[in-house]
């Protein structure tokens, strides 16, 4: 759990000292049984150290980074680790997306990704890449502004060393506080990961479905009328925190298919962060996060310290899911001479968590964020060309469902695109399709390479269509990634976007750096499947050449083919240049 300052953990990953500007990290990925919501019986998934969630990975800016992965010989499935949010500047191959830049790691496979954290600070997670594995194979990554900003650096580990070094802040841009605490979200089924990516991909595919149990820092309790006799339940995930202090609580939605709403208790918060990057202070008493999305919000430890305090979820857009996702923020006092306690303790008597009193979010506040360092881009201005991507979810001939991008499966490169790329040696954008998309005659897809080619310098606007969903009329939410590069949403609308007249709609009066774009759902209608029903356009100013995927951040529909391949400037990328093959 995560109720724990993070470096603990690290001193089993990391072969260095905090002063170190090269991080050796090494990832062992293994198929395990766990039981994190303590329900009749657990399930196999992939886990990475055998720990569920990961250990986090800690890095300060700048720094070097060396993350050996292996695939445990007997996992019997393929996998990646991709380093969500990171940039991954000038080293596209470490980005860890199967069959694009690099080839799925088989059981017993080795690999290594070898990056540096360039101009980056803030909340970031890692997670594998491969079939439904990320719904437990994922952890924290977190990047520091400076080496004094760890958690271990302050000097506070306990009364002694305060009272002789005096209390640091740590510090963030203009943000000072006194400590960290990570809420990881994540959700669980009660199904083994290879019958689940069975079920999705196979013919029997019906929905989604809802999720079995809601984790904070990977715990729940399923059903708290069955622990009265069961001691091996470990129950709720307890976060410590010391009176008075303010601690910046680092929230991660690690979930694969759900979007949760989350209150603290008598406690109100204020967002500091969204996807890596500082905005100006936000005070709310709930907040929103889609799959994918993090934030770092400010909460002062103010209330009695002999009650303890619910961290309640309930979860969005899936009316029919009722959330057990519940975790406790108790109060603790370190004493003289002992280290600051680390593990907080869950009363012997769990007690049922309350009914959710969190509200049903009325916006989603984006639009009001206002970064600390602003980009200087006119976000009026009008772009260089516009990519409409418009996914339908489509029944195949053989039974199964795939999302089509503009009438088109998702492409499959073998081994990857990078391998395919490299082989030509003589790599050209294709100037064709950019030409042709810039005139409005052309969606600026290469039917060659399966991509979209993008050029270094160029201003690109994104309109991610949402549509009606096979068989129930719902017009869903979809949380979009970009991967290797950021972006910024700057309107959405309702209902079909039409470029010539919706192409200088502005509804983000001051867009915000992110690597997550919700494209917002719609009521219900009786419209047929396939027909526009919502809109999100976001801006891209490229600048990272690179072979960078996009795609919806719910897993199901990601694997069923709701992805796309920005391929930027391949012949400034420094991989591309080597001759030597991977």
């Amino acid at each position: 759990m995560y109720g724990v300052v993070i470096p603990l953990l690290l001193l089993v990953l990391i072969n260095t000292t905090a002063l170190a500007r090269v991080r050796e990290i090494e990832l062992n990925l293994s198929v395990k049984v766990v039981n994190p919501d303590c329900h009749t019986e657990g399930y196999e998934v992939m886990l990475v150290n055998g720990q569920h969630p990961a250990p986090p990975i800690q890095v300060t800016k700048g720094d070097e980074v060396r993350i050996t992965i292996n695939n445990d010989p007997d996992s019997d499935r393929e996998t990646s680790i991709h380093y969500h949010g990171i940039l991954q500047i000038g080293t596209t191959e470490a980005d860890g997306m199967p069959l694009v830049t690099q080839a799925p790691i088989p059981p017993g496979g080795t690999f290594h990704a070898n990056f540096k954290v360039i101009d980056q600070t803030g909340t970031y997670y890692y997670h594998a890449h491969s079939g439904t594995q990320d719904s437990s194979a994922h952890g924290p990554f977190i990047v520091y502004e400076t080496d004094e900003d760890w958690p271990c650096a302050t000097g506070n580990d306990n009364i002694l060393s305060t009272l002789l070094l005096g209390k640091k802040k740590l510090h963030e841009g203009p943000y000072a506080y006194d400590d960290e605490r990570v809420l990881f979200f994540s959700d669980w089924l009660h199904q083994d990961q290879q019958k689940r990516l069975e079920y999705l991909m196979g013919p029997n595919f019906a929905d989604i479905g809802v999720t079995d149990s809601f984790l904070i820092n990977g715990r729940t309790v399923y059903d708290p009328s069955t622990l009265q006799n069961d001691d091996s339940c470990e129950g709720y995930s307890a976060i410590d925190v010391e009176p008075g202090k303010l601690y910046r609580l680092r929230v991660i939605g690690a979930t694969t298919f759900s979007a949760m709403n989350f209150t603290i208790a008598q406690h109100r918060m204020t967002i500091i962060e969204v996807d890596g990057v500082l905005i100006q202070p936000y005070e709310t008493d709930s907040l929103l996060v889609v799959p994918g999305q993090r934030f770092s919000v400010l909460l002062r430890a103010d209330q009695p310290p002999e009650d303890s305090y619910y961290i309640s979820t309930e979860s969005v857009f899936t009316p029919d899911a009722t959330s057990n996702g519940v975790a406790i923020l108790q109060s603790i006092v370190p004493k003289m001479f002992e280290p600051h306690a680390r593990k907080a303790t869950v009363p012997a008597q769990i007690p049922a968590p309350p009914p959710n009193t969190s509200r049903q979010p009325e916006n989603y506040l984006f639009p009001e964020f206002r970064p600390v360092y602003p980009e200087r881009h006119n976000f009026n201005s009008p772009p260089d060309r516009t990519i409409e991507l418009v996914p339908v979810d489509t029944r195949m001939p053989d039974g199964t469902v795939r999302w089509l991008v503009n009438g088109r499966l998702a492409p499959e490169w073998s081994p990857s695109l990078i391998q395919l790329l490299q082989e030509m040696h003589q790599v050209r954008i294709n100037n064709t399709a950019i030409e042709m998309n810039a005139e409005g005659r052309g969606d600026g897809f290469d039917d060659g390479h399966q991509t979209y080619p993008l050029m270094v310098d160029e201003v690109v606007d994104f309109v991610i269509q949402g549509t009606v969903i096979l068989d129930d009329g719902l017009c869903p939410a979809h949380p979009w990634h970009t991967h290797g590069m950021v972006h910024y949403t700057i309107a959405h609308g309702v209902g079909a976007y039409v470029h010539a007249r919706d192409k200088d709609i502005r509804t983000y009066p001051t867009p915000t750096a992110k690597d997550i774009s919700l494209i917002y759902p719609a009521p219900p209608s009786t419209a047929a499947p396939g027909t526009p029903c919502s809109w999100t356009k976001f801006r891209v100013l490229v600048k990272n050449p690179g072979l960078w995927a996009t795609h919806c951040h719910i897993t199901a529909h990601m694997l069923q083919g709701m992805r796309a391949v920005m391929e930027v400037s391949p012949e400034q990328i420094p991989v591309l240049q080597n001759n030597d093959h991977f």
